[in-house]
């Protein structure tokens, strides 16, 4: 049994699925499978069940992964411990986050991270925010930037970096278009183009228009932005978000006025790694300046 067999093993069951593990660990299929299919041989048990359409981990793989996560993080740990005592940041930094809210879009911040510390192997992974925040509860990534109150999640903390204000978008001819300011109770029975199950604008969108009538979903704000403009429905974004796109929707401020936190969310009562910490740092500093 090699740490590599185990740390594939845990990248497919996160995943479940042998492509996208192989593209995180950046090692083909193939390879992959074979590394996989020996562990399972060596110890004389099924560890993943594979069907037509995703990967499933049977009983034996769950007691395996539990093992093989606590040893794959004291491995790591010690790189860790190393590399802080010698003053490098360097190693692997897997973040999850959300499209551009507020003033620091993430690609830049990461690409200036990346040149600041280029020893970091940096992946980022974008999904709704109930996906990343249970990925960052099991390990499979260090620190997640979502629309969500660190203070309100079991099991993790973070840092609020702001509130970013909730806007209407509407077609540029809808009713609702022509009006200064657009009161929340106006919402009810407009048809509403939502977000997929598991974000937090969906959460968001519902908690103000409950039973609300939905005429399409999508998971990507960009979808959403063109459906909108295309007169499907109405539905909330961050202002900063639609600040630019004004020549396509109606952006119209809600009375009264609502907003989400912006926050850094990490793991409760674990030490981070040197580089973790880097990019906690590095990304504070940047909203202060």
């Amino acid at each position: 049994m090699e740490l590599r067999q185990l740390r594939y093993l845990d990248a497919v069951a996160r995943r479940r699925s042998f492509t996208q593990a192989a593209l995180d660990l950046h090692i083909a299929q193939s390879a992959l499978s074979q590394q996989v299919a020996r562990l399972e041989r060596e110890l004389g048990v099924e560890l993943l069940r594979r069907t037509t359409r995703r990967v499933e981990v049977t009983e034996a793989g769950e007691l395996v992964l539990a093992r093989a996560r606590r040893a794959l993080a004291e491995v790591d740990g010690v790189r860790a411990d190393l590399d802080a005592l010698r003053g490098l940041v360097r190693g692997t930094l897997r973040l999850g986050g959300v499209p551009p809210v507020g003033p620091v879009h993430p690609a830049a911040l990461i690409a200036d991270f990346s040149r600041a510390h280029p020893g970091v192997a940096i992946t980022v992974r974008e999904d709704v925010a109930f996906t990343l925040l249970g990925q960052l509860r099991d390990g499979g990534l260090d620190l997640v930037t979502a629309l969500v109150d660190p203070e309100a999640i079991d099991g993790l903390e973070g840092v609020r970096l702001l509130d970013e204000e909730l806007v209407l978008i509407a077609p540029l001819d809808h009713p609702l278009a022509r009006a200064g300011r657009v009161r929340v109770d106006r919402l009810a029975g407009e048809a509403l183009v939502a977000y997929g199950a598991g974000s937090a604008l969906r959460d968001a969108l519902f908690a103000l228009v409950p039973g609300g009538r939905v005429v399409a979903e999508a998971n990507e704000l960009e979808t959403v932005r063109e459906l909108t403009a295309r007169g499907l429905g109405v539905t909330l974004m961050p202002r900063s978000v639609v600040a630019s796109h004004g020549d396509r929707l109606a952006v119209r401020s809600l009375s009264p006025r609502h907003t989400l936190p912006v926050s850094l969310v990490w793991r409760a009562g674990e030490r981070p790694t040197p580089a973790a910490q880097a990019f906690r740092e590095h990304l504070l500093s940047t909203m202060r300046a």
